[in-house]
């Protein structure tokens, strides 16, 4: 029996040894594929590298999938409420301006308001004389009584013109010669529209003080009428819709600077400032 068995798997031992010329027919039926390289960094996420000896394997991440940036979902912002209410308060602060200039238009539009009209009608002197002192003094006393006439109007057609209480002031000479002639107050008054006011300006002065040069300068002047004359006053000015004022600003007056012999034949313009800075001729 033991023999039967040994020659049995000899046989089977012969029967599957290949002989050298059927191995080399299958070596030449066979393809060569060249042997790619891997490029460097290359990890294969199939058989990935035995971890070295020693250390533990941690989990790998699973990779995060990569969506264009319209899929991501966008971030909602929400505002403080100092942000808020500084906006609402712009946006406010708008709208007013936006309305006031608005009203603004239409007014000018539909009254078309004018600046007054103002002239020196006329300036007399009633009484100027010098009573001297001290001959050694070099001094006179100058006493006088004039009355200055404003004539004002009104050019709106559809406007008031309102005038506060003016302080005025009356001036004679010129340059370094130039002498207070008193002062008064006027009470303030409504015009109507296209209306014309004449408005009386009684001063008086009693015993100023003048030099000697002065004295006979200005003497010698009021008898050839070359006196140069100036009235001033400041006053308010606003625009009045029956008895009701609108605007209303401080402006300072200014008329003459003419003289005597001019005002007989035509009356004298007036100059007006706005803020002090602004000019305006009537």
């Amino acid at each position: 029996m033991q023999v039967e068995v040994t020659r049995r798997a000899q046989v089977n031992m012969e029967q599957k040894r290949p002989t050298i010329a059927g191995d080399e027919e299958m070596a030449a039926e066979k393809p060569l594929k060249p042997t790619l390289q891997k490029p460097p960094g290359f990890r294969d996420q199939e058989n990935p590298p035995a971890p070295p000896s020693g250390t533990a394997t941690l989990p790998r991440r699973r990779p995060r999938p990569i969506h264009p940036a319209s899929l991501y979902p966008e971030k909602k912002r929400r505002w403080s409420p100092c942000r808020v209410f500084c906006c609402c308060l712009c946006i406010f602060v708008a709208v007013i301006l936006l309305l006031l200039l608005i009203a603004v238009a239409v007014f000018f539009l539909w009254y078309s308001p004018k600046l007054p009209v103002v002239r020196l009608a006329s300036f007399k002197i009633s009484n100027f004389n010098f009573s001297e002192g001290n001959p050694d003094d070099g001094w006179s006393f100058l006493t006088a009584d004039a009355t200055a006439m404003l004539d004002f109007r009104n050019p709106n057609g559809k406007l008031g013109l309102y005038y506060g209480d003016a302080d005025v002031a009356v001036i004679l000479g010129e340059k370094d010669f130039e002498t207070n002639l008193g002062s008064t107050k006027v009470k303030g008054f409504i015009e109507k529209p296209g209306n014309r006011t004449a408005v009386i300006i009684p001063t008086r002065v009693r015993k100023r003080q003048v030099d000697d040069p002065t004295a006979k300068r200005l003497r010698a002047e009021l008898k050839s009428k070359k006196l140069l004359v100036k009235v001033t006053a400041k006053t308010k000015v606003g625009l009045a819709v029956g008895s009701r004022r609108i605007v209303t600003v401080g402006v300072s007056v200014r008329c003459g600077a003419v003289r005597l012999q001019t005002l007989d034949s035509q009356m004298a313009k007036c100059t007006i400032k706005l803020l002090k800075w602004i000019k305006l001729r009537s």
